[in-house]
């Protein structure tokens, strides 16, 4: 039997394999009566309806909502249906059924980067709790598919894209080669990919960088630069300029499929099919004097860093996804204040919390790199109803940190051009020290080129931005 529905206009089509065919039929059912355009397939015991109305159905779709077991991983269709629909930029949405499973191969590599809806553990009680998840994602992408469908159409501004892409892409990968010292033995690697910056993106170029399964994103001449898996300039924002100096941070948002670009004062979604920023309105500083610090994200929050001007006073703030609803705030003294005690129940006068560099997210932790009193420390935090402290590691100097999920690893690098960086395991269960050679390695530059940043790209790379080039490495 197949649903009656006319696939004349685009649809939210769910992918599902049939053995979870009751519980996507209560979805569909409860979507629907949302009065949102889903159209579903139910699939006999041959799946010839669906496989007969593929292309059709691919041509239809407006967003792909795909039901995640280890049955849908094996299927050879559902592996075309959804590469198909990669292909065609058609968003994509993962739904997680089962609690000890994970996907792998093809599967996870396609969906690792998703809009991603955690339903494992649905149940009669949590239905609607877990079901309007999914509508606020499907409703946030329809409202803002219009423009992405416009573009899709239109020719491309010439503002968008630097059609002439001048990169240069070099031939000696001895010029990029690392060394790597782990337990006194070295062994030198060479990159994959190594390219040079074209001449627009190289002014004013900042030690930001942030990437996902598909983009690299830089910031360089007072604009935003994506680049693609082969390093390929592809698309720049020259619409809106940030000054290097107003810049704070970037990060990947997967749950709204864009970039997050964190100002001073400012806060903007870009969308990477367009370049485009807008403005997140339902977060805003409340005074003159107050700065935005650092961002990251989580499956379903944003978690920001502000800071009040000539003063000690840093607060940690959390919103929903994806409407950037505000949750809850904390002054990150207060649950810091504990570590700084030496004796005697005292606190040292002279362990301030002096500033805040970076806030970053890692399986329900936050690490926060801050300085206190005249050290650079890395702060880790677990998230329950208020941050708890884990731990902290003590840095030789003022740091950026990169987490590596797929490794379970940090690499941490310095806040300024250096020519060195150190990896070492997310080991927070026992207690290690940067300056133990036990527990980390420690790479080189193995030319006269200074680092600027380090970001993790597509699970198994590091991406290094060494002077004025970009340089992938295999972990």
């Amino acid at each position: 039997m197949t649903s009656s529905t006319n696939l004349a206009t685009k649809y939210v089509v769910f992918s599902y394999s049939k053995n979870n065919q009751e519980l996507v039929l209560k979805i569909y059912g409860y979507l629907k009566n949302e009065n949102l355009p889903v159209w579903i397939n139910v699939q006999d015991g041959t799946n010839k309806d669906i496989h007969e109305s593929e292309d059709n159905i691919i041509n239809n779709i407006s967003i792909l909502v795909c039901f995640l077991t280890p049955m849908y991983q094996t299927s050879k269709f559902f592996q075309k249906q959804v590469e198909s629909a990669r292909r065609k930029r058609i968003p994509i949405i993962a739904c997680r059924l089962l609690p000890n499973w994970k996907p792998s191969g093809w599967l996870n590599k396609i969906t690792s980067d998703l809009l991603t809806i955690d339903l494992r553990g649905i149940n009669q009680k949590n239905f609607l709790d877990k079901t309007n998840k999914l509508r606020e994602k499907v409703i946030w992408l329809l409202d803002n598919q219009k423009d992405s469908e416009l573009l899709s159409i239109l020719p491309v501004h010439e503002s968008l894209i630097d059609i002439a892409d001048q990169s240069i892409l070099l031939d000696d990968s001895d010029m990029f080669s690392l060394v790597e010292n782990f337990h006194s033995n070295c062994c030198k690697k060479k990159p994959i990919k190594y390219r040079i910056l074209p001449k627009n993106c190289c002014l004013s170029l900042s030690n930001l960088m942030i990437c996902n399964n598909e983009y690299i994103l830089i910031s360089g001449n007072n604009h935003l630069h994506l680049f693609d898996r082969n390093l390929k300039l592809i698309r720049s924002n020259n619409d809106r300029k940030i000054n290097e100096d107003d810049l704070k941070d970037l990060s990947w948002c997967s749950y709204l499929n864009c970039f997050i670009i964190l100002t001073k004062k400012q806060i903007y979604l870009m969308n990477s099919l367009t370049s485009k920023l807008s403005i997140i309105e339902n977060i805003k500083l409340k005074d003159h004097r107050e700065e935005f610090i650092s961002c990251c994200c989580s499956e379903e929050k944003f978690y920001v860093i502000t800071c009040q001007l000539n003063s000690s006073s840093f607060y940690f703030e959390e919103y929903n996804l994806p409407t950037f609803r505000f949750l809850r705030k904390f002054q990150i003294l207060d649950f810091i204040e504990n570590t700084l005690i030496i004796q005697n129940g005292v606190f040292n006068k002279n362990f301030n919390l002096e500033e805040i560099l970076s806030l970053r997210y890692y399986d329900k932790k936050l690490a926060i790199i801050m300085k206190i009193g005249s050290n650079w420390f890395i702060y880790f935090f677990y998230l329950y109803d208020q941050p708890f402290f884990l731990k902290k590691i003590l840095l030789e100097d003022k740091s950026r940190i990169t987490i590596i999920d797929s490794l379970n690893q940090l690499i941490i690098f310095k806040d300024y051009l250096s020519n060195s960086f150190i990896q070492m395991p997310m080991d927070l269960e026992n207690k290690f020290q940067t300056n133990q050679i036990s527990n980390y390695s420690k790479a080189f530059i193995d030319f006269n080129g200074k680092l600027r940043s380090i970001a993790s790209f597509r699970m198994s790379n590091l991406v290094l931005l060494i002077d004025n080039a970009l340089v992938i490495y295999k972990l």
